[in-house]
């Protein structure tokens, strides 16, 4: 597991106090950001995340987002930078753990955070960034690995009362995000679709199929700071399930150890507040350990090419953190020519191991461990 940069933001009076720290040990005592502050932030926010309803070009939303990056670097991490980049190992990626009991806070585009004479650390190989959940220690231990090749599931719903796109383009959408089975040097995948968009459907081949990653493309529904996933019921009406419903009775043994939540509806901001609450609602819980959050839909410009990378480098045995990573600057390129940096919309939740997804190699302190070139 990657050593953690921690930040903890907590809800105090006259605003939040935060405490960024190092293996446990803070840098400093906890500095107060007041309700002034966090405004201008989240008026800067709200206008990169409008600017991302538009599925074509627009370099505004570009410009915008990397404002916010420089704009959450002064705020949180700029006052204890120094002091933290003295104490980091010099050549080792480093996760950036962020934790609060506000829940907007934890939705903010920590990826987009950008340190001075540096790049946005979603697109940096130096640091990864992971959402945690409030009150939970953790984990320092890798979960049980079953064999390879990589497992995928994938499931789409379209649950009537949502400007949805028809499963049907979501799965045709899906099989192109899949590894070439001619090219002799793709990485194995044994990809299975769920041929029905209910409960039950994904029950059995969870059942049937005993997947490594879960990836469920459909409507993300947010009440209050509690997160659904809306399923279809026989007629065609939407079956909203908790996260807590979802880890007990589908994932807490299901053997997988990722789960990706897409999907958005047409001519809407991406539903970051709804992927994240039911995300985090999944790694609360304390059963399941990692959510992959990608509120756009398959059919969005960047979603193949993003997916085909993280799917390609999971399969080849690369670790979750490391795997987003370069599918993020997969699709960098695309802002270039597009002005969306959807490189921004990708956001891990986990709780705090990074495990590789199946077995592939020999063992290390207890986790499999796949081989490389310059190991085997």
């Amino acid at each position: 597991m990657n050593p953690a940069l921690e930040l903890r933001i907590l809800r105090s009076e006259g605003g939040f106090a935060t405490q960024l720290s190092w293996q446990g040990r803070p840098f400093s005592p906890p500095r107060l950001v007041t309700e002034g502050d966090l405004s201008t932030l989240r008026h800067v926010v709200d206008g990169s995340r409008q600017l991302l309803k538009s599925p074509g070009p627009g370099i505004l939303a570009t410009e915008a987002i990397l404002t916010v990056g420089v704009e959450l670097f002064h705020l949180w991490l700029a006052p204890d930078w120094d002091a933290a980049m003295s104490h980091l190992p010099a050549g080792q990626s480093v996760m950036l753990a962020v934790t609060s009991d506000v829940a907007e806070l934890v939705h903010l585009p920590w990826e987009s955070l950008t340190p001075p004479d540096g790049q946005p650390l979603g697109l940096t190989h130096r640091f990864g960034v992971q959402r945690r959940p409030f009150g939970l220690p953790a984990l320092n231990r890798c979960r049980a690995l079953s064999p390879g090749p990589l497992r995928l599931l994938f499931m789409a719903c379209s649950p009537q009362g949502f400007h949805w796109p028809e499963a049907k383009q979501e799965k045709d959408a899906f099989r192109f995000c899949l590894p070439d089975e001619q090219n002799p040097d793709a990485p194995a995948v044994e990809a299975h679709i769920v041929p029905g968009p209910g409960w039950t459907d994904l029950e059995q081949a969870i059942h049937q199929r005993q997947p490594h990653v879960i990836h469920l493309s459909g409507p993300a529904l947010i009440r209050g700071t509690q997160g659904f996933f809306a399923f279809e019921e026989a007629d065609g009406q939407a079956d909203a399930r908790t996260a807590g419903e979802l880890v007990r009775d589908l994932l807490r043994h299901s053997g997988a150890g990722l789960v990706i939540l897409s999907g958005r509806e047409s001519g809407k901001a991406p539903p970051i507040a709804a992927s994240g609450a039911l995300a985090q609602g999944i790694v609360a819980t304390g059963a399941f350990s990692m959510v992959l959050t990608w509120p756009e839909t398959l059919l969005a410009t960047e979603s193949i090419p993003f997916l085909s990378a993280l799917y390609r480098e999971l399969a080849s045995g690369t670790a979750v953190d490391r795997a987003l990573n370069l599918a993020r600057r997969a699709i960098l390129p695309l802002t270039d020519s597009q002005g969306r940096p959807g490189w921004s919309l990708a956001a891990l939740h986990a709780r705090g191991e990074q495990p590789y997804l199946f077995h592939a190699g020999f063992q290390v302190n207890g986790c499999s461990k796949p081989l490389h070139d310059d190991e085997k």
